[in-house]
């Protein structure tokens, strides 16, 4: 089976320690990701993280020319980063260089989808391979999915991906949506997902098995709230598993796994309530805490008020959502 692995630790994981990577910790795990030869390695954000919203940040936060140069030189692995359309500005792009990082993942949530187009068509004509990450996958039905598919492609993506942002599906929606984009485009599909419900592994092999090219991981899952599928565990699965020839080399993943493990990160990334209460209702990680707090106002159940916010297919992480539904579905209770 053809595919390949995206590693994502320096990025999405960034998201767990506010990209405060020291430039030992990016040496160790893009020099080990490259010996292992994972095809491509992203390193952060180009103009910031849409969703994060801490003001103080490490550099792979927001990349630049000169940290880009900075970087360990690879043999096997290609660069990529992300960028947010909704926080960078298209002109912020045009000092990239396609020899320093080969590849741009564009990403957007369903219902600003359209803004990312442009993006998508002035980096491709720039000479960088281009992917369409959609995040919030959940929030959309096979068919919207075959049209964001079809619209990446037509605008030169190389690869349409799907971000299972709030670690909400389940294999057979992740299939669902998968063979659709598939059906639509011409170009690679590619799957990302988080592991609240603990169907990252499942998910991946769904996508997989209905076309998927491209899947994303990260060391030890490192990434906000519940994580992503871990790169060693991916790895090492498909190397024990003789339906896949894969041309990873596994020990220095697990090298470098154990370096983000003993250096990085303070504990092994966690499931526990706030990560499965999330997945359950839909809902971005970063909402929990807020609707911890406005239950604990108002004497309502959390994961009902979730619940009902997920339904809501919330297009921002803001109490005044979570404050919109409970007006909505509780006036009595809230009044008294």
């Amino acid at each position: 089976m053809n595919m390949q692995v995206i590693d994502c630790t320096l990025r999405d994981g960034g998201n767990f320690n506010n990209w405060f990577f020291s430039a030992e910790d990016i040496g160790q795990i893009i020099r080990n990701l490259d010996k292992a030869n994972v095809n491509i390695i992203e390193i952060g954000y180009v103009g910031g993280s849409g969703s994060n919203k801490e003001k103080s940040v490490g550099s792979l936060a927001n990349c630049t020319p000169e940290l880009l140069d900075e970087l360990p030189n690879t043999s096997h692995s290609q660069l990529a980063a992300m960028v947010v359309p909704s926080v960078c500005e298209l002109h912020l792009l045009d000092n990239l260089n396609p020899q320093q990082i080969p590849w741009i993942r564009v990403a957007s949530y369903p219902h600003n989808a359209e803004d990312a187009l442009p993006y998508i068509e002035h980096l491709k004509n720039q000479g960088f391979h281009v992917s369409f990450n959609v995040m919030a996958a959940s929030y959309i039905e096979e068919k919207d999915v075959a049209e964001l598919a079809k619209k990446a492609n037509v605008f030169g993506a190389d690869v349409f991906y799907m971000a299972d942002s709030f670690g909400n599906l389940t294999p057979d929606g992740v299939r669902n949506r998968v063979a659709a984009a598939c059906d639509q485009a011409d170009c690679s599909v590619g799957f990302h997902g988080h592991n609240n419900l603990g169907l990252a592994f499942a998910n991946a092999l769904a996508a997989m098995d209905a076309g998927a090219a491209f899947i994303d991981t990260s060391l030890c899952g490192m990434a906000r709230g519940a994580g992503n599928l871990p790169t060693e565990q991916f790895v090492s699965a498909l190397h024990h598993w003789d339906k896949f020839d894969i041309p990873y080399k596994l020990d220095p993943i697990l090298t470098a796994a154990e370096y983000v493990l003993s250096s990085i990160l303070s504990s092994p990334m966690r499931i526990s309530t706030p990560e499965i209460i999330s997945g359950i209702s839909n809902i971005h990680y970063y909402y929990y805490d807020l609707v911890i707090r406005k239950c604990q106002e108002v004497n309502l159940d959390p994961l009902e008020v979730s619940t009902l916010l997920g339904k809501s297919l919330p297009k921002k992480v803001d109490m005044s959502s979570i404050e919109s539904v409970i007006d909505q579905n509780f006036r009595q209770e809230s009044a008294k």
